[in-house]
């Protein structure tokens, strides 16, 4: 068995952050491997086959270091400007390149290969056995393991067993649809779709399902707001009251709403973590839907495609759900009560994340959960940490040495998916790391 520092486990941007931060510090840090099957610094969101899909940030705020602003740009060099939404293919190249310069340090390897299994180890620390046999013991490990597919428990199995059923709608090549397209939900991978579908060629009709009947808002040169709101957080009505009063006040004072929001960002964990834990499950129930077309907002060239299948009557939206799927026709429940039925020849899932209802039948994450190694948050949408990212096993303990960032700990933490905010959760592990390997080696050299 291999001895060493730390462990990742995923390659994706979390993975890649968390090393690239550590190998800043290799006087204190001596060995450090991470585990990806796939390309390092594609992970889900920039592992699609189609150019044409963007990043929804500006190359300005994409930077992997949040010392260097300017680092994504200054990469692009001629290819973008800080106000240009870039390629993700491009922006995962951007982050593999960083990851490539990590792993020409010597003892920081890259292991392609997916891991089986984090188990506590008797000497302190963790065994880490990957799919090919190999097994580490590693004093840290972080597990970055990304986004698991859509959810689909909630849609009837002849939808999941249809000959169309698209069950990962980010590395899907879209090229290959043909007919009419059944599309189950609306947010920004729901316009990636129409985005791919328009760059494949297809001349079809596309029918998008979703709860609210509601696509993202799309974003605007907006000055920035002057203050950051202050919101009152006694439950989920009062805080949606309190945000709706402050951007009627800006409007009055010549502010767009989006900077509001935008201004509002940094202390959205913050606003989250005072709400109690039925306020939260509120939240998630009645207004999540809402926050995200206000916050996570597409590009105007990505909203154009929309409005392009619009214009050619190739689009139709529908509030409701999808009820019934048989011998190919799939029935609609409206939520005015109509039903309707439509016959799609393909089926795309872009209904969200839903980590929790994953994570059971995931094997890494499933057996740790089993295992009680780590534990549910308590509103049971993801994994349960502390403040500093640590993991807190199923007695409520902390887990020394075993942390968890990115999108499995949405829930302990409001915003889980994008850049700014997983930078910072890759840089507040690295640091909780390094604090603690130095204090180990003072203990021994004391």
């Amino acid at each position: 068995m291999i001895e060493i520092d730390v462990a990742v486990v995923g390659g994706g941007f979390s993975g890649c952050a968390v090393a690239a931060n550590l190998a800043r510090h290799v006087t204190s840090i001596s060995s450090l491997a991470l585990f990806e099957p796939d390309e390092l610094g594609r992970g889900a969101a920039y592992g699609t086959r189609h150019r044409e899909h963007l990043l929804n940030t500006r190359a300005s705020q994409m930077s992997l270091y949040s010392d260097e602003p300017e680092h994504f740009v200054n990469w692009l060099g001629s290819r973008g400007g800080p106000d240009d939404f870039m390629p993700r293919q491009l922006y995962g190249e951007y982050v593999g390149d960083i990851a490539k310069q990590v792993f020409e340090r010597p003892r920081f390897g890259y292991l392609c290969g997916r891991v089986s299994s984090v188990r506590r180890w008797s000497n302190g620390g963790f065994i880490v056995e990957s799919s090919t046999g190999a097994c580490f013991g590693a004093r840290h490990v972080v597990l970055a393991t990304g986004h698991l597919p859509p959810g689909d428990d909630f849609l009837p199995l002849d939808a999941i067993t249809h000959h169309g059923y698209v069950a990962d709608p980010w590395r899907f090549d879209y090229r290959a649809v043909e007919g009419d397209v059944l599309v189950i939900g609306a947010g920004l991978t729901a316009l990636d779709v129409l985005v791919g579908l328009k760059a494949g060629g297809h001349r079809g009709m596309v029918h998008v399902l979703s709860r609210n009947g509601r696509f993202p808002y799309v974003h605007a040169r907006v000055a920035p707001y002057d203050m950051i709101p202050a919101l009152d957080t006694h439950d989920a009505r009062t805080l949606l009251r309190s945000l709706r009063l402050h951007i009627e006040s800006a409007a009055r004072r010549g502010f767009d709403w989006r900077a509001v929001i935008d201004a509002l960002r940094p202390e959205a964990d913050a606003i989250w973590r005072r709400l109690s834990q039925a306020e939260q499950r509120r939240f998630e129930r009645h207004l999540r839907t809402h926050w995200e077309r206000h916050r996570h907002r597409a590009p105007q060239q990505v909203d154009a495609v929309r409005e392009e299948y619009g214009r050619s009557n190739r689009l139709r939206h529908y509030a409701g759900k999808l009820v019934q799927m048989y011998d190919g026709k799939a029935t609609i429940a409206l939520r005015g009560g109509e039903r309707i039925k439509l016959r799609p020849d393909w089926i795309v899932n872009c209904s969200g994340f839903r980590q929790a209802a994953r994570m059971t039948r995931d094997p890494l994450l499933g057996s740790m959960l089993a295992d009680g190694v780590v534990s549910r948050d308590a509103g049971g949408r993801g994994l349960r940490i502390g403040a500093d990212f640590g993991a807190i096993d199923q007695d409520g303990n902390r887990v020394p040495g075993l942390w968890i960032i990115g999108p499995p700990v949405r829930g302990s933490r409001f915003e889980a998916t994008a850049v700014p905010e997983l930078r910072g959760m890759a840089e507040l592990a690295a640091r909780e790391i390094l604090r603690h390997l130095r204090k180990d080696v003072a203990l021994l050299g004391a």
